[in-house]
């Protein structure tokens, strides 16, 4: 009998010292069968669909990889679909709260001069701003924007992330461009206007490289034909082209007097009147004074008192019109600061 135990425990010894080396060597077969299966599922996804995804989208390798393995059959538009879904959220999520303060913004005017678009798109860099996907964005959204022919004014970015073009939504664009640039992007604004009457002519100034509807700057305005005169399409979108410029260096407030709010002419006009109120001239001769002074208020802020600056010896901008038989009824400006 003690032989016999002596041997049990001899032979649990034993097992004790064999058992660890080889559960290790059980985990490694096993981590190097797992590593295979790993190695078997990268290459079953075609190294040419992953560069041809991230030729479309601009994601890293990494997530075009998941993307195309998330489909049923590597398909690209599927693998799309993904990255929108998931890279854009992922980007999103890691760029909130980042200030957007760069951008573009999109000018497209319609072929027959009946109505424009002019939109501003946000991004975190001046650098993002100038790739081809930041640009493709501002282009398909402006289209997009033009193409809402029921809106008139203002367009609301639910209205506008939902709107189509070449049917994809500005939403899809948007996702794609997230994906592609890492950045926070956001619409700031976007505007559709459209008339009956006249032309809508634009200025987009600092064009980038591969887009000629965007740039740094933008400006429309609508010229119409006075009562007393027919004028041809020709010298409105002239005159509409050389308005639109001058825009663009002048940035107006206003378009006329008129359109100044009561509000800010009642500031400007106490503002005058403190700083000659020890001048110890009556207060008839102020108030002419005062009104004066508004005069060259208005040059400043409201179009048709500026000056033209693109006109010879930039004489008054309504003076030119009125010369023209034309008549400035709307402008809108965007620019990148």
């Amino acid at each position: 009998r003690r032989l016999a135990s002596a041997y049990d425990s001899t032979m649990m010894f034993a097992l004790r010292q064999t058992a660890a080396p080889c559960a290790r060597r059980l985990a490694s077969v096993y981590t190097r069968r797992q590593n295979v299966v790993s190695l078997r599922s990268f290459a079953a996804v075609s190294m040419q669909l992953i560069k041809d995804l991230r030729s479309q989208s601009g994601a890293p390798i990494s997530e075009c990889k998941k993307a195309l393995e998330a489909t049923s059959d590597g398909s690209i538009e599927e693998a799309m679909d993904w990255l929108r879904q998931h890279g854009a959220a992922k980007a999103s999520a890691k760029a909130q709260g980042r200030e957007a303060a760069e951008g573009l913004v999109g000018l497209r005017v319609a072929d027959d001069g009946s109505a424009a678009a002019i939109i501003q798109i946000s991004s975190e860099t001046d650098f993002a701003s100038r790739s081809a996907a930041f640009v493709n964005l501002v282009t398909h959204a402006v289209d997009a924007t033009l193409s809402q022919t029921n809106v008139q004014g203002t367009v609301e970015q639910d209205v506008l992330l939902s709107s189509e073009y070449n049917d994809k939504s500005v939403k899809d664009a948007l996702d794609e461009a997230v994906v592609a640039i890492r950045e926070n992007l956001g619409v700031s604004s976007a505007m559709r206007l459209g008339s009956d009457q006249g032309l809508f002519v634009g200025y987009v100034h600092g064009r980038v490289e591969g887009s000629p509807v965007v740039g740094t700057a933008a400006s429309v305005v609508h010229v119409v034909g006075t009562n007393k005169s027919d004028v041809p399409d020709e010298v409105l979108q002239d005159a509409g082209k050389k308005l639109a410029m001058h825009v663009v260096a002048a940035k107006p407030q206003y378009l006329t007097p008129d359109d100044v709010p009561e509000d800010v002419i009642a500031k400007e006009k106490d503002i005058l009147t403190q700083q000659m109120a020890d001048s110890g001239k009556p207060a008839d001769i102020l108030e002419k004074i005062v009104d004066g002074r508004m005069r060259k208020f208005y040059e400043g802020v409201c179009l048709t008192e500026q000056p033209h600056m693109v006109e010879e010896k930039n004489p008054k901008v309504s003076k030119v019109l009125d010369k023209l038989g034309i008549q400035v009824t709307q402008f809108e400006l965007k620019s990148i600061s």
